[in-house]
């Protein structure tokens, strides 16, 4: 085989620095000209001046690390990391940041074996490991050690000036677009990937790995609150990637919720928001206390939570999984893992409908003598294949999307799967409460609090699934749905009536930092991290009437 022809090493790192930009950064370049709608010289000119600063600061990197043995791997994973991010960002609109690396860290085998399609298995074949086994090929002609320093060292002072004039000359527009649409800047790939996985490294090596801080050593529980004869058990139901808009409760089209609307004494909260926008950042938000704006994952990692502190009152507390994991909520309660469950009627392929988490659940009430909590883990609309979390019978709207590629599906096949997911889980939170309604004649209280962990986007604005920056995530990934039911003799006990509750749910917006504090008070747990504010039944005690 003969040789193939030497280059230098300043050639392999423009033609590396275009072919990213060109090839691999639609996305960018697709947001950037809607953004800017450009119809005059000054508008292209721009549009030319940010293709340069794109090309220059990837062949500035590539330049400054252009040494044997160390340009060819360098680029080779600049390729192939630009090539899975203009994917997954070309076909589901993702934003890549610090969240979205994490979250590809946590995906299980079976969320990843969604993911990766045909489409995504050619398009980074091709546009990524193909390029890279090139670059490994490819012959470079290299000088001596030190011309090769100083030339490095000249290319990249010519490569700064080149980058700093061409800023200068439009500041304003660089300003004005990057201000107003923020979202570019989560699009320019692989920078994307490099940033938010360099933060992600920085913010794993100061993970907290010391005793945890303890939250509300003060608590007692009140034992014989008057009127309260039975334990109050409280199942919290933790959804996934349900959205409010899609709910009928909450006012739209389809009827998702003909199980849920037909409980007369069902409490629906119209206005609730998530404190994340993916399950990693939301979930232990919401156990917290901490509230959307106290939280971080250093400080979720360093304290104790809600159940922790619920368990130490001495009340039962039980994690049930159907899902991708607690993200650290559960790990010193019990905790039952239904995901790899064997039960036919319920269970194929490595994965369990959301059914599953009623099974044996009357008896797990009746065995908590002293009342607790159970949060059931929800494996709701997990996206994208939404299609794989309803069993057949509760396909209700058709045709669906049954692939993940849905680039492959029309938005109506693609809202459709979507919608039959809200259709299932409305099935089980009715069966949940017709469950609870059995259990009431029993030795317990009950009451039901379902929440998502967060919403999802179906295309609008060409953005599929979840986890963008918060700042500028979509409603419909922060807007998410929440109900409550409570037994009669739950009602009685904590002197609250439906008809107040009902009221205060329209009139009032609520979100995840509710949830610490409306359990506290639901178990009568007195404690200085309890803020009576917070407690959503706190405005209706008294109001006994049903």
């Amino acid at each position: 085989m003969p040789h193939l022809p030497k280059i230098r090493p300043e050639a392999l790192s423009a033609v590396v620095a275009l072919f990213i930009v060109v090839a691999l950064n639609g996305t960018l370049w697709s947001k950037l000209y809607a953004v800017t709608s450009p119809d005059t010289f000054t508008d292209w000119a721009f549009l030319g001046s940010f293709f340069l600063f794109q090309v220059a600061t990837y062949f500035f990197l590539l330049r400054a690390l252009s040494l044997p043995y160390v340009l060819k791997i360098v680029a080779a994973l600049m390729v192939i990391i630009a090539a899975a991010a203009s994917y997954f960002m070309g076909e589901y609109g993702a934003v890549i940041d610090i969240n979205m690396i994490r979250n590809v860290f946590q995906t299980d085998s079976a969320e990843a074996g969604d993911l990766t399609t045909w489409a995504a298995v050619a398009w980074v074949g091709g546009l990524g490991v193909a390029p890279a086994l090139a670059i490994a090929l490819v012959r470079i002609e290299w000088p001596a050690w030190k011309p090769l320093l100083g030339a490095n060292l000249r290319g990249c002072a010519l490569v700064f000036a080149l980058v700093v004039a061409n800023l200068a000359a439009f500041s304003n527009d660089y300003f004005s677009v990057l201000r107003e649409q923020q979202a570019i800047v989560f699009t320019s790939t692989p920078a994307n990937v490099v940033i938010a996985g360099g933060k992600l490294a920085v913010r794993s090596a100061r993970h907290y790995s010391g005793p945890l801080t303890p939250i509300g050593l003060d608590a007692q529980r009140d034992l014989r609150p008057a009127g309260a004869t039975r334990p109050l058990v409280t199942i919290l139901v933790i959804g996934e990637t349900a959205r409010a808009e899609n709910f009928s409760l909450f006012g739209y089209k389809r009827d998702t919720n003909p199980g849920l609307k037909s409980i007369p004494d069902l409490i629906a909260f119209p206005q609730v928001s998530s404190c994340g926008t993916d399950t990693g950042a939301s979930v232990p938000c919401m156990f917290s206390g901490l509230g959307h704006a106290r939280y971080s994952l250093r400080a979720g990692q360093r304290n104790e939570n809600l159940l922790d502190l619920v368990h130490r009152t001495g009340l039962d507390v039980t994690w049930m999984e159907n899902q991708g994991g607690c993200k650290g909520v559960c790990a010193r309660i019990p905790t039952v893992t239904l995901t790899q469950s064997a039960d036919p009627r319920f269970c194929a392929d490595g994965e369990c409908h959301d059914e599953i988490l009623l099974e044996g659940l009357e008896q797990r009430i009746a065995a908590m003598t002293n009342g607790g909590v159970i949060v059931l883990h929800m494996m709701g609309s997990h996206g994208p294949a939404y299609f794989k979390r309803v069993p057949a019978a509760f396909a209700r709207f058709k045709p669906v999307c049954e692939t993940a590629q849905f680039s492959r599906c029309t938005t109506e096949e693609i809202v459709n799967a979507y919608d039959n997911t809200i259709v299932y889980s409305d099935h089980v939170l009715s069966s949940l409460v017709a469950l609870l309604r059995r259990t009431s004649g029993s030795g317990a209280d009950t009451m039901m609090l379902y929440v998502s962990d967060h919403g999802e986007s179906l295309g609008e604005n060409g953005v599929y699934l979840h986890a963008m920056p918060y700042m500028i995530a979509p409603k419909q990934q922060t807007h998410v749905p929440m109900v409550m039911w409570l037994s009669p003799g739950a009602r009685n006990s904590l002197q609250v009536g439906n008809d107040c509750l009902a009221d205060l749910a329209r009139a009032k917006s609520f979100s995840h930092d509710n949830l610490f504090h409306t359990v506290l008070g639901l178990h009568r747990i007195r404690t200085s991290v309890y803020d009576a504010g917070l407690d959503i039944l706190n405005p209706c005690r008294d109001h006994r009437p049903m």
